[in-house]
């Protein structure tokens, strides 16, 4: 198999005009938001309790424990019905 010989040489990279301020911004912007879901869904993983009302549960009927609330009990319960302990392999994905 042979290659040319500009085969590593980019030259479209030197012609590619700057991306305007907005289209940064919403990328930044979406990068904060995902964030704070990561961080949400980390705080509702954390403070799991299976006597929440939640997805899978009725819940033993006393306040929630989760400190996300509903949705977080919701949140958390989902995840771990779905991927069992491995979730937290998502997790790592996530931040990573």
């Amino acid at each position: 198999m042979t290659y040319s010989l500009n085969t590593l040489n980019d030259k479209r990279g030197a012609n590619v005009a700057a991306r305007p301020g907005w289209a940064r911004f919403t990328d930044e912007f979406g990068l904060a938001l995902g964030l704070v879901a990561l961080v949400f869904w980390l705080l509702a993983l954390f403070s799991y309790s299976s006597q929440d009302m939640a997805w899978s549960t009725s819940g033993a009927g006393g306040p929630l424990r989760n400190r996300g609330g509903q949705l977080g009990a919701w949140l958390a319960d989902l995840s771990y019905f779905l991927c069992g302990f491995s979730i937290w392999w998502c997790v790592v994905a996530g931040l990573r």
